[in-house]
């Protein structure tokens, strides 16, 4: 049998006790004799972080010593880790930030450090490569260095962003984030009898991780690479390369796109009558508030003359205007959500140039702009040239 080379994240939920680290490591024994090439990645036991934090808060501790306080956890769960594994007959080695071995590396943004990715990668392909197949590495999740040997942390679920990234660096087929339970279609603890996700593309993924899903942590997506499938599995599986919901597909840091045709902006005055606006054929986009709604369309100027007439006829809506010939410029991708003052950084440019914002929507890492469609070609090049 041909194996995979996979990364594995264990979160803190799945180690808790000794019991926990014994059954992780019989169940990298069975995919290590199955052939296949393993790295662990581990976080702290469940709820250590957090007690480590606050004690270094409470004595004084800032920034760069809080950074080298917060990944204790984890040093202490890959040396456990590496123990179960090693008396399990499996050959291992615990690689901390004190390791020859070490490859996280990052730049100083202590708290929520980011990796430097040449770096990592280069240290991971000469350190960490050579070691697969012959043992199974584990390290440390969540801890970074800095290339002067100052310790940060990549903020929380930061262990997910460190087996992104080494999954990345090492051209590994998979990516696997063990988890305490499945992912869902929602929370379980607020919607009962919900089915699990089969799959996601990644786009989706980050937008329910930035709308509260906790289950994954968006930051890491940003490093997810285009060959590295994602595979989100519950530790009751009792498998790693297996089950669980799979995540497709890689994300631009950001991404400018037109809308292919102009589109039809269409303003209603409902003024506190019910309009069904969810259910209107070719909505790209829809807005509402204070007894206003905008719904942005991509229809055949025919239809949406008949539509409004119906919606006149039937007297749910007060009054209507239409505007044709505009264009959407879509922003979207993962560094969004990591970039200050984003929006300021679209609309000014765009007012400087005289260009009119039209309309202006947001959800989560996705970012509509409407404008003249005369003006599509400017406005999009030099978003494209402001936001790189």
């Amino acid at each position: 049998m041909v194996g995979k080379r996979v990364v594995v994240k264990l979160g803190g939920s799945v180690l808790n006790s000794p019991e926990d680290f014994r059954e992780m490591a019989k169940i990298t024994k069975k995919e290590f004799d199955n052939g296949h090439e393993l790295l662990l990645v581990v976080s702290a036991m469940k709820g250590y972080t957090d007690k480590l934090i606050e004690m270094a808060k409470l004595v004084g501790a800032e920034e760069e010593l809080l950074d080298s306080i917060a990944g204790i956890g984890e040093i202490l769960s890959a040396r456990l880790m590496a123990a179960a594994l090693s008396s399990e007959g499996v050959p291992s080695i615990a690689i901390d930030p004190s390791s020859p071995k070490w490859s996280i590396f990052t730049n100083d943004r202590f708290g929520d450090a980011d990796p430097d990715l040449p770096k990592t990668c280069g240290a991971a392909i000469s350190n960490i490569e050579p070691l697969l197949r012959k043992s199974v590495p584990v390290i440390c999740g969540y801890i970074g260095k800095t290339p002067d040997g100052r310790l940060t942390t990549l903020g929380r679920g930061g262990s997910d962003t460190t087996a992104v990234t080494l999954a990345r660096c090492l051209n590994a087929d998979e990516v696997v984030l063990v988890k305490d339970s499945n992912m869902m279609v929602a929370d379980p603890n607020i919607m009962k009898g919900v089915a699990q996700l089969e799959d996601l593309e990644a786009h989706e993924a980050l937008t329910i991780s930035l709308g509260g899903a906790r289950i994954l942590h968006h930051k890491a997506l940003r490093y997810l690479a285009p060959t590295v499938k994602m595979r989100i599995v519950s530790v009751k599986e009792g498998t790693f390369t297996q089950g669980g919901t799979i995540v497709h597909g890689h994300i631009p840091d950001l991404y400018v796109e037109v809308h292919e045709r102009p589109i039809s902006m269409i303003t209603l005055l409902t003024n506190g009558r019910e309009v069904d606006i969810n259910s209107i054929e070719g909505a790209l986009s829809i807005g509402t508030l204070d007894g206003a709604a905008i719904i942005y369309l991509d229809r055949d100027s025919n239809e949406v003359k008949k539509m409004l007439n119906s919606i006149i006829n039937e007297g749910k809506a007060k009054a209507v205007a239409v505007r044709e010939n505009v264009a959407m410029i879509r922003i979207w991708g993962a560094a969004i959500e990591e970039t200050p003052g984003v929006i300021y950084k679209i609309t000014e440019p765009l007012t400087a140039m005289g260009i009119n914002i039209l309309g202006f929507q947001t959800v989560h890492n996705r970012i509509a702009v409407f404008v003249d469609w005369s003006q599509r070609d400017r406005a999009a090049e030099e978003l494209k040239a402001i936001l790189g």
